[in-house]
């Protein structure tokens, strides 16, 4: 008697399992895919980020080769919905031994989508509904507004938005994927604004950034100039290192790396400041043509 239950036992959780399995497969209806030399693009979602970077650079290659034909299916997964009752069904499967499963959760595969759509730059302007609905979410805000930022200027005041009232993670990830605007000089105001931002890595890629676009000189580098004073050392080497993208320009602000210079010396910091004011020398000299 007791096997005849061990077996009813064993006989009873696979059907469990089995239904499950069921619902859960119907529940997940993949969308349709286009094919590129065989194969669609989920083949090559999850091997942008593979860990080895020549598998990681052919995906985003092929990708792009895909083109809007890819969108369709990345907006689908953008729009997913995942209810309560999947999740908890999903939870049930992986949490019994008799069979294993392998489900991709569906943010990774969101994820996954906005790197794609990153890599499609303007031709994903169709997706911008879906990828801005990610922007307040804290897990994905970075992947989405990086995609957004490579759209084109019409994504601008989400960014703004985003940089301007956002979560942190969509703060932090704005100030630094507006350096990639056109024009450059568009999102000048914000970053200069966003250097008095409460979180430091806002404040530190909002100076990269403004170094980065090389704009307004007579704006950037006082602001920049005071960021080598902020409590924050991240604040501090990026701006360091916007000053020496502004080469020529951010002359002005060469007795402040200087005193700061001595005072690093030997450290990787004291580095950045050297190469800082090797880079704003260089400039100096192309413009004046005199050493």
């Amino acid at each position: 008697m007791p096997g005849q239950r061990l077996k009813l036992w064993f006989f009873g959780s696979a059907i469990a399992v089995a239904i499950i399995a069921s619902v859960l497969l119907t529940a997940s209806r993949q969308p349709v895919e286009p094919l590129l030399d065989g194969k669609p693009p989920s083949y090559y979602l999850d091997r942008q980020t593979y860990g080895e970077l020549r598998t990681e650079r052919s995906a985003r290659e092929t990708i792009r080769e895909f083109g809007t034909n890819a969108l369709p299916y990345l907006i689908e997964i953008l729009d997913a919905r995942e209810s309560r009752f999947k999740v908890k069904l999903r939870e049930l499967a992986q949490s019994q031994t008799l069979i294993r499963f392998r489900f991709t959760p569906l943010y990774i595969l969101q994820s996954q989508a906005a790197m794609a759509c990153q890599e499609l730059g303007p031709l994903a302007a169709p997706a911008i509904p879906s990828l801005t609905r990610f922007v307040d979410d804290p897990v994905l805000a970075a992947a989405v507004l990086s995609s957004l930022a490579m759209i084109g200027p019409e994504t601008f005041p989400i960014l703004t938005n985003a940089l301007l009232n956002g979560i942190p993670p969509a703060r932090i990830e704005a100030a630094g994927a507006l350096r990639y605007m056109e024009p450059r000089s568009l999102p000048l105001h914000a970053l200069l604004h966003s250097l008095g931002d409460p979180v430091a890595a806002v404040r530190a890629n909002a100076a990269s950034s403004l170094g980065f676009l090389g704009c307004e000189p007579e704006m950037v580098v006082p602001a920049l100039i005071t960021c080598l004073d902020d409590p924050d050392a991240s604040v501090r080497s990026s701006a360091v290192q916007g000053l020496g993208w502004l080469k020529v320009h951010a002359v002005p602000a060469i007795p402040k790396p200087l005193e700061l210079q001595r005072a690093e010396e030997g450290t990787s910091f004291g580095q950045k400041i050297t190469e800082a004011l090797e880079a704003i020398n260089a400039g100096l000299i192309q413009e004046t043509g005199t050493e």
